[in-house]
């Protein structure tokens, strides 16, 4: 599917630009990015357990499976919007990642900005560009446990990304690239039960780190 999304866009371009701009047109600007996630995270998670309002088992083998940050790995999307100053761009971004049955995954909208070293060189006349970028958000995810009988869980919390681009200026408004992004979110609540508004805090913010890469489209307008 990537393939050919990628195969789609690079058509679609070269369709719209008969020949290469050198440098991004400034101004705004949206992005279109998919790809895959893999997700690294933590199981067994201890929870802040004191006025339990249900029975929680930390002993039983199943609980690293019940409670963890370990979820979402797979299909991965990204829109955002940004205007182009000079070499920075302050951007809105929603991210989001998981499985195509919708039972894991996770969304990302961010704040941020992305920086263009290379356009600081006014006289580089290359259809090449590279950025770096960093934003912050709210996070918020959600899994079916793969046990019998357990109701899906999720956390919530803060998101701290960053991570490098590069792209190729097809015309003066269309460039076709990619990104890896880096997400780390900072969870801060375990929502054991929805139905019944149940939710814990973790005893510590669990490690999660979410690795991203994409295929982008971006137009100017």
């Amino acid at each position: 599917m990537l393939k050919a999304f990628s195969l789609s866009i690079a058509s679609i371009a070269l369709l719209a630009a008969p020949s290469a701009h050198a440098r991004p047109h400034e101004g705004g600007y949206f992005g279109l990015g998919l790809g895959y996630s893999l997700s690294i995270g933590d199981r067994g998670v201890p929870l802040e357990l004191s006025n339990v309002p249900v029975p929680v088992d930390t002993s039983s083998p199943e609980y690293k499976e019940i409670v963890r940050t370990e979820f979402g790995s797979g299909f991965a999307f990204e829109l955002r919007f940004g205007w182009l100053i000079g070499p920075v761009a302050p951007e809105i971004s929603l991210a989001g990642h998981g499985t195509f049955d919708f039972e894991n995954g996770a969304g990302y909208p961010t704040l941020g900005v992305r920086f263009h070293p290379m356009l600081l060189a006014q006289d580089l006349d290359i259809p090449f560009d590279a950025s770096v970028f960093v934003s912050a958000g709210y996070a918020i995810g959600g899994y079916q446990p793969d046990i019998i009988g357990v109701d899906s869980k999720g956390w919530e919390g803060f998101a701290l990304s960053f991570g490098l681009g590069a792209t190729y200026q097809f015309s003066e408004r269309i460039r076709l690239g990619f990104d890896v992004r880096f997400t780390m979110p900072f969870y801060s609540n375990f929502m054991w039960d929805n139905d019944d508004d149940i939710d814990f805090d973790p005893i510590e913010t669990p490690s999660t780190l979410i690795v991203t890469p994409t295929v982008q489209l971006v137009a100017s307008f």
